[in-house]
């Protein structure tokens, strides 16, 4: 391969994200890496301007920035872009170790997995907001690592930091369009890799840091998990599964009402393609990963 070539894809989507993308861009420069990569910048309608100083960044790899579109998801926009043979999507408010991306897509160069994620760990200098706990089907989709006995197999990658080869992502139709949080859509592309054979492994010996701050507008998007648990229930899901799902969206979710009746609509069509191509039905996949899902 030659040293012209990009072997790596770091596609980062933003959203009112204030110096988060900035500092995120910093750990990124002065992290060491061996491998070519590419950075690429989707902003997903940002009004607080934190992808300003672009313009003017000096960053010694090539980056993009490119504008989001309203009802398309952004990571699909990003891998649109990607020349990249792997894509590694991130958040924005990132640390980065020396050879962090080497670490992390060995199991996917070496054909140990599908898609990979990282552990983290929080800075004590800026703790997570406290959000309102949620249980059951969406407690489970957001308690990552979920790891299988004796084994680093987990159920779903994490939003913050997830790799897949572009050619798998490509082939798969890429992510999901119609939701609004970056978890769910995540599980849903991790739970689509299971179900067609694939597998999803946790790297734990590459750890990342978060470091969480108070941005302005606030992005509530994390909240509004209805529609999205939803989504993935009827794209996935047989119906005693959709009956837990709906049944927590009544007891615990505090959003808009669900119209059920245009969800079904919307991804009949595509749930009848993604079944045709299972290897795997969500039977086997509960019983994998031993959800209890009440």
């Amino acid at each position: 391969m030659s040293s012209e070539s990009t072997t790596v894809s770091i596609i980062i989507t933003v959203k009112n994200n204030g110096i988060d993308l900035y500092t995120t861009m910093e750990s990124l420069k002065v992290s060491q890496s061996t491998l070519p990569y590419e950075v690429i910048i989707v902003d997903d309608g940002s009004v607080d301007g934190c992808c300003d100083f672009l313009m003017s960044y000096r960053f010694d790899r090539p980056f993009k920035r490119i504008k989001g579109e309203p009802g398309i998801s952004a990571r699909n926009i990003g891998a649109a872009h990607a020349s990249g043979e792997y894509l590694i999507f991130c958040g924005s408010h990132l640390y980065y170790d020396d050879g962090w991306m080497e670490r992390l897509l060995a199991p996917l160069m070496l054909g140990q997995a599908v898609g990979v994620s990282p552990a983290f760990k929080k800075s004590e200098h800026s703790p997570a907001p406290k959000g309102r706990e949620v249980g059951g089907v969406m407690g489970a989709v957001r308690g990552y690592p979920v790891l299988s006995a004796g084994q680093n197999e987990i159920p779903w990658m994490s939003w913050e930091c997830f790799a897949v080869r572009r050619d798998i992502f490509r082939d798969m139709g890429g992510m999901e369009d119609g939701f609004i949080g970056k978890d769910l859509e995540t599980a849903e592309i991790s739970l689509r890799l299971w179900l067609q054979g694939g597998n999803c492994l946790y790297v734990p010996e590459v750890t990342l840091t978060q470091v969480f701050r108070q941005n302005f507008p606030y992005d509530n998007s994390g909240e509004l998990w209805g529609v999205g648990l939803m989504t993935l229930a009827y794209l996935h899901f047989d119906e005693e599964f959709i009956s837990v799902c709906r049944e927590q969206v009544r007891r615990a979710y505090e959003g808009e009402p669900v119209n059920e009746e245009k969800l079904v609509e919307l991804t009949s069509a595509r749930r009848e393609k993604q079944v045709a191509l299972r290897k795997h039905d969500m039977r086997w996949f509960s019983e994998r990963f031993g959800f209890l899902w009440k």
